[in-house]
């Protein structure tokens, strides 16, 4: 990222966001029944087992977290284009919305998603690092510290 870039962005962007979306990876592929029950706590039952047809879909959102998190991190260290880093950064805001509005329902209420007082641990893992990546591509997008 151009070194005039706010060091918040280029932490979060580069690293932070990264390896939590390759650790998503790891955990969708290697790990569905822990992925399923952080991503839905509290509302998962952990006596369920993972049918075959999730845990193939849960590997190819793998897949996709391997390429968001890849893309975000080589992108924004191979180039120094501002142009190219919002092209990325407003592209994953669409991933983003559709990564939020997929979690409606999840912990047992409609709204819990927005509701981070309702959150646990897993919750804010879950639902406080999706909006942190929201929140500060707005920012970025609208040129916040620049």
């Amino acid at each position: 990222m151009p070194t005039k870039t706010p060091l918040p962005y280029r932490l979060w962007f580069r690293y932070v966001e990264p390896l939590s979306a390759l650790s998503g990876a790891y955990l969708a592929w290697f790990r569905p029944a822990t992925y399923l029950q952080m991503t839905n706590a509290p509302s998962f039952d952990e006596t369920s087992t993972v049918s075959e047809l999730a845990a193939f879909a849960l590997q190819q959102l793998a897949s996709v977290f391997v390429f968001f998190g890849l893309a975000e991190s080589l992108v924004l260290h191979v180039s120094n284009d501002l142009k190219v880093h919002r092209a990325l950064v407003f592209s994953m805001i669409g991933s983003d919305l559709v990564w939020m509005s997929c979690m409606r329902g999840l912990g047992g209420d409609e709204w819990y998603w927005v509701q981070p007082w309702l959150w646990d641990s897993v919750g804010w893992g879950n639902f406080g690092v999706a909006w942190t990546g929201f929140i500060l591509r707005v920012l970025f997008l609208a040129g916040v510290g620049f």
